[in-house]
């Protein structure tokens, strides 16, 4: 079974190719994905530009593979599995943030900006991690429930600049926020938002949640090989 066999995706995204902040030639590839995931306060006005609402969560396990230790404060991420195409990553990574009872809510609210991808951005443990971000427009006082639910649960939202000066932050979201705080990733995002630019809505009809995640977790993850050193 291959990643493109899990179930309904964004099909044009599919086949769109993302334009690149950058990249680098014979990189090493990743291994995975990690969300940014900003929520439009339509009251907010400017600040949802300048100092955006992220979507968080509390990490329930510990992982030392990935850097990752129980009670810290961190955003979606997830592991690549081998051959699985980016959407079918972020989608995966997605599990952190909702579980099927929200799609019906997060179907017309939910989108993915073209374009506003960073590849290789973050390193865990050495290891590079891409990073992708997405933009919600719906309620901000919806309780999301993540379907990987013994992984992770839900931190809500947290402007950046509260982000930056909180303790017990995952490296993989302070890593986050200072790559956007420098290439303003977000910003462009929210900005391709309101000037309705390449948005795709992220749910395709009758995704589940439930069904993508238990098949994808059959598959192996990619390897992640320990640092020669």
């Amino acid at each position: 079974m291959t990643a493109e066999q899990l179930g309904p995706t964004i099909g044009r995204i599919e086949t769109t190719p993302f334009r690149l902040v950058s990249q680098e030639t014979g990189a090493r590839p990743s291994i995975g994905v990690a969300l940014l995931i900003v929520g439009i306060d339509p009251r907010r006005n400017g600040d949802n530009t300048t100092d955006p609402l992220i979507w968080t969560i509390t990490e329930l396990q510990a992982k030392a593979e990935t850097e990752k230790k129980a009670g810290e404060i961190s955003i979606p991420a997830e592991t690549k599995k081998v051959g699985e195409h980016r959407v079918a990553n972020i989608l995966g990574a997605l599990a952190e943030f909702c579980d099927d009872n929200a799609i019906p809510q997060l179907a017309e609210h939910f989108f993915l900006a073209d374009g506003f991808y960073r590849e290789r951005g973050i390193i865990i443990n050495g290891h590079p991690v891409d990073l992708s971000v997405l933009v919600y427009n719906g309620p901000l006082d919806i309780p999301f429930t993540p379907e990987s639910s013994t992984e992770v649960g839900a931190n809500g939202w947290v402007n950046r600049s509260k982000i930056r000066r909180m303790d017990g932050v995952r490296s993989i979201l302070s890593q986050a926020i200072e790559l956007d705080i420098m290439e303003g990733i977000t910003n462009r995002a929210i900005e391709a938002y309101y000037n309705s630019s390449e948005m795709a809505q992220i749910f395709s009809s009758g995704f589940s949640m439930k069904d993508f995640f238990e098949k994808r977790e059959a598959l192996p993850d990619v390897p992640i090989y320990p640092l020669i050193k």
